[in-house]
């Protein structure tokens, strides 16, 4: 840490091979990030925005410095020639917001897909999510709300977490959540999105405990038939069911002295469950076919993306389970919230994929006047897009853009990539899973009026259809019908679909597509926290308030440790 910082208080934890330590100065500060650079190594550098009101900071070829945020007393200017020397000023407004006057600087600024000409205003909320600047039409910056608290991991940090690429606040609070909980061997639930990193969190935790030495067996709880579930985590006897015509060896087991990752933990059935459960308890396992009890020595660390509470009030998850299984919870932020994270995982799948190749020349630093491969307008347009895939899909973009610009001396935007682009699939903030691409609406065919029948019997299955309301295109649907259907079914969004007469899917494309709408995976930590203590921790009023789903605002309310 920096001499001379004022970190507050500090809270030193010995774990594994090393130490995590937290500070207490955690108020967020206005910054810069570079998520592209013709260096790619500075990308991932950053500077700290003066957010006095009023007070402007200059950003030009010369100024200011841009560091690390481990080392951020170690750093230079952007230095490209393609910038001017003449600076870019930004002013922090009181209310959160910053505002950006170009002036007399001959630099280039693309904000959303334009050139600035004058000035700009970006709003307290576009700077949570995070705004993406163009420079020259070389350079990537994020403007962005970051945290002043440092974690740092020293001891063996980097490579027990080795494949956990990031510099975020976000990544750096689930590093040192690794490290606080690697050596105490506590079951750990993992909770986050499809794609997050769940596993490479799991395996992390697994290389800095002193289980580092033994097996890691990871296994999909997904993809085991219910029916088979018991023997394939505990074993089975011979002749224990059909076909079982030699013992079975079960994961537990398999993993004996190590870790044993459970991932889709929500769709463990119900025996399984009670196994797991007795297991954890006791210590021992049982095979399926024997009486005997044996004794286990197997850490779990279980994950899911599934709303467990939500599957215990409705009895498909056990409590006492849930319970045991979290013993300690790390939540693994989704991309999109730590936007600053790209760049550097962006230049590390274009490396790894373009050696795949042998084209890792591609990213050397080009010469003179010469334009870098990868255009800075291409990766400006990845930064801003949410990612609802996370870390998992943006490396198989990154894969089709480099297989897609094969031999080609400068990428450009492929078909294939433009059309994950565009298409973006919708969140589903209540219970996120992963999500299949939206089916287009059916054509419309006339059907003509049935002839005059008898009545209906009242069980049949017709007379309940027609109730429904009829399917309806999405464009039809205006802004002023949106806002007025949520509100009346406050703000849920399967009643909401329903009510319209459209598919889930479609409606999330409406949120996306009408200004002002937002659902509760839109909100900043800051605007739940501030809600949740205005109105005492009253979550329908909350959900009222921040106009979203009162389901879904609980699960991040939840994940936020605010209950």
């Amino acid at each position: 840490m920096p001499p001379g910082r004022n970190t507050g208080f500090n809270r030193t934890t010995l774990v594994g091979r090393g130490t995590a330590t937290a500070s207490g100065d955690d108020a967020p500060a206005l910054a810069l990030t570079i998520l592209y650079h013709p260096v790619l190594e500075r990308v991932g550098d950053r500077v700290l925005i003066d957010d006095s009101p009023g007070r402007p900071f200059a950003l030009s070829r010369a100024e200011p410095v841009f560091a690390p945020p481990s080392t951020p007393g170690e750093g230079e200017p952007l230095g490209d020639e393609h910038l001017s020397r003449k600076p870019i000023h930004f002013t922090a407004a009181p209310d959160g917001g910053l505002r950006i006057d170009v002036g007399d600087s001959s630099t280039a600024l693309n904000l959303r897909g334009q050139r600035l000409l004058g000035s700009a205003m970006l709003s307290a909320k576009e700077l949570a999510r995070g705004v993406v600047l163009e420079l020259g039409h070389r350079i990537v910056l994020l403007a962005h709300h970051a945290g002043t608290s440092e974690y740092v991991l020293d001891g063996g940090a980097d490579d027990d977490a080795r494949e956990l690429a990031g510099a975020s606040d976000g990544l750096r609070r689930v590093l040192w959540d690794i490290r606080s909980i690697a050596d105490l061997d506590l079951p750990v639930l993992l909770r986050g999105e499809t794609g997050s990193g769940k596993e490479l969190v799991a395996r992390a935790i697994h290389r800095a405990s002193l289980r580092r030495d033994k097996p890691f067996v990871p296994v999909n709880l997904g993809a085991i038939p219910p029916s088979l579930a018991v023997a394939e985590l505990f074993g089975a006897e011979k002749g224990a069911y059909t076909g079982a015509e030699k013992r079975r060896v079960g994961y537990f087991e398999q993993a004996h002295g190590g870790t044993l990752f459970l991932d889709e933990i929500g769709e463990a059935p119900v025996e399984l469950q009670v196994a797991l459960l007795r297991t954890l308890e006791t210590g021992e396992i049982q095979t399926v076919g024997s009486t005997q009890l044996r004794k286990t020595d197997v850490r779990v660390v279980a994950a899911t993306d599934a709303d467990l509470e939500g599957k215990v009030a409705t009895g498909s998850f056990r409590a006492p389970l849930l319970n045991r299984l979290a013993a300690y919870e790390i939540w693994i932020p989704p991309l999109r919230d730590r936007r600053d994270d790209i760049g550097r995982l962006l230049v590390r799948f274009l490396r790894e994929e373009l050696t795949e190749i042998g084209e890792s020349h591609r990213l050397a630093l080009p010469a003179g006047d010469a334009k870098p491969w990868l255009p800075a307008s291409l990766v400006a347009r990845l930064a801003e897009y949410d990612w609802p895939g996370n870390v998992r899909q943006l490396r198989n973009v990154v894969r089709q853009l480099v297989i897609g610009n094969r031999g080609r001396n400068r990428a450009e935007m492929t078909p294939a990539v433009e059309r994950l682009l565009v298409r973006q699939p919708p969140r589903e903030a209540e219970n996120p899973r992963p999500i299949e691409p939206a089916l287009p609406d059916p054509p419309q065919v006339h059907v003509p009026d049935p002839p005059p029948a008898a009545a209906k019997a009242p069980n049949d299955d017709s007379s309940s259809a027609s109730r429904l309301p009829a399917r309806r295109r999405p464009a039809d649907v205006t802004e002023a019908e949106l806002r007025e259907t949520l509100r009346m079914c406050r703000w849920d969004l399967a009643a909401t679909a329903e009510k319209l007469g459209i598919s889930r899917a479609s409606l999330y494309l409406l949120i996306e597509r009408f200004p002002g709408f937002r659902t509760a995976g839109d909100l900043t930590e800051q605007e739940i926290a501030q809600c949740h203590r205005e109105l005492g921790g009253d979550l329908p009023r909350m959900a009222e308030r921040l106009e979203v789903s009162e389901r879904a605002l609980l699960r991040r309310v939840r994940e936020l440790g605010l209950t």
